[in-house]
């Protein structure tokens, strides 16, 4: 079920209220946030493979059914199995820091959706995708409305391409298929490009001139 979009002029009591335009952030979304994302994906996906892989040589130092798998290779595999799932929800809330400053970024004109009956803060934006279940949907309207809003902004500040509607679906439906690593990675190549969007856009907004 959609709902309809808000849109100018705004309601008094709205408290994103029509304002003077100014300059977007000229520093775009912080660095941080895409740096911690990709480091626990990256480790997290390391630690998955090679712990998998002292597995595997256990069991291949069995032979003919008649030797144990060696425990310590096994003891290995399954420590580093482990610190993979912990270094999973270190990306995990890297990524909830990332979609924070993505819809902070934002004007707070354009933090809405069609598929949303209201106005989505920034925090609403993140900390939604922790309840269970409904981050199934959740993921999917923040992601697309991400993109409606940044093609939107390319009317006043032209990029160099439109936003990754189709790469961001894709990513959802690997996190609720794959989750780990192939959507992680996907999430992340789609955020990239929406960071990429933004801070062409925050260049293109501080070579504007605006009234005092």
């Amino acid at each position: 079920m959609t709902h309809p979009a808000p849109s100018p002029p705004y309601a008094p009591h709205d408290p994103y209220r029509a304002r003077a335009r100014a300059p977007l952030s000229k520093a775009g979304i912080p660095r941080s946030a895409r740096s911690l994302a990709i480091l626990f994906t990256a480790l997290a996906t390391l630690g998955f493979f090679v712990g998998v892989g002292f597995w595997g040589a256990a069991f291949a130092s069995a032979t003919h059914g008649t030797a144990r798998p060696e425990e310590g290779l096994l003891t290995i595999g399954g420590a580093l199995l482990c610190v993979s799932v912990l270094l999973c929800y270190g990306q995990v809330f890297a990524g909830l820091y990332w979609v924070y400053k993505a819809w902070d970024w934002l004007p707070p004109e354009q933090r809405y959706t069609r598929h949303w009956r209201s106005w989505i803060p920034p925090a609403q934006a993140a900390l939604f995708l922790l309840i269970p279940y409904f981050q199934y949907y959740w993921m999917f309207l923040i992601s697309c409305g991400l993109c409606d809003a940044l093609d939107r902004m390319r009317v006043m500040y032209p990029t160099g391409g439109t936003s990754s509607k189709g790469l961001a679906i894709a990513a959802g439906v690997c996190q609720l298929v794959v989750p780990f690593p192939i959507g992680a990675i996907l999430w992340t190549i789609f955020m990239s490009k929406c960071e990429r969007m933004m801070q062409e856009m925050s260049d293109a907004s501080a070579r504007m001139p605006y009234a005092a």
